[in-house]
């Protein structure tokens, strides 16, 4: 029976220091000639979700947390956070002295009113390059795609704005604001593509992949995923450094 294989990239297809074992390379082209479906699920931003696609051979993701969907390699659907959500968090950061940048474009650029996020966030410099563009209003530049804030996780509360607001923090430095939910991404996938959404296989290891084994009907956690994934999963298998995607799809006779 086909199945819709959706991975998640960091963790999960790549190992330690983003590399891509042989054995998942090997696997990704056996599912695809076996007649399975596979795609990317990532809260990565579309350009950089776009590169490792083509790196590694994928031609359908669901990027941006789950609101971007592409289908050979074309953005078939997108769909902005709320905005009006946004500018409020911009707009009591501002007050409060807080720094942050918002990314308006599909691309690694940010940009903040002042330098207050660039002294605050510490080095950011492998993740995007910040501009400081004080005549930039942020009421009026087009779709805000992601707020970045420069608070450690214990002043998290003083911007109350955030309150409701899905958040992702990779170092104590700052967080970001951005969507959360690949499993909203994969069942408007799975529509455009008019396929049985009780056939998907979801596989992940981190915390942004919570809702979507929260929602998916078969979940896989790599033996490198947190505890509260291994816990909603259907199957665990062993970590992404020691052949996980293989084992799994042997496993299950997909391979």
């Amino acid at each position: 029976m086909k199945k819709y294989l959706f991975f998640d990239i960091d963790g999960t297809l790549t190992g330690e220091q983003g590399r891509i074992y042989d054995s998942t390379r090997r696997t990704l082209r056996q599912l695809e000639a076996n007649g399975h479906f596979i795609a990317i699920t990532t809260g990565r931003a579309h350009f950089r979700a776009q590169e490792f696609a083509d790196e590694i051979g994928i031609s359908h993701m669901v990027c941006e947390g789950g609101n971007a969907v592409c289908v050979n390699n074309e953005i078939l659907n997108y769909e902005p956070m709320n905005q009006k959500a946004l500018i409020r968090v911009c707009e009591e950061a501002q007050e409060k002295g807080i720094g942050f940048a918002y990314s308006n474009q599909d691309s690694r650029i940010r940009y903040t009113p002042n330098d207050a996020f660039i002294k605050q966030a510490g080095d950011f410099s492998m993740f995007m390059e910040v501009q400081v563009k004080p005549e930039l209003d942020y009421h009026h530049c087009g779709v805000l795609r992601r707020i970045f804030v420069a608070l450690p996780p214990s002043e998290e509360y003083r911007l109350s704005s955030m309150n409701g607001i899905g958040y992702m923090r990779y170092n104590n430095q700052f967080l970001i604001i951005e969507p959360d939910n690949k499993y909203h991404g994969i069942r408007k996938m799975m529509k455009l593509i008019q396929a049985p959404e009780s056939d998907v296989v979801v596989f992940g290891d981190g915390f942004n992949d919570r809702k979507m084994f929260q929602q998916a009907p078969f979940k896989i956690a790599m033996g490198n995923a947190i505890d509260e994934l291994k816990e909603l999963a259907d199957y665990v298998t062993a970590d992404c450094d020691n052949d996980g995607i293989e084992k799994a799809c042997r496993h299950f006779g997909w391979i």
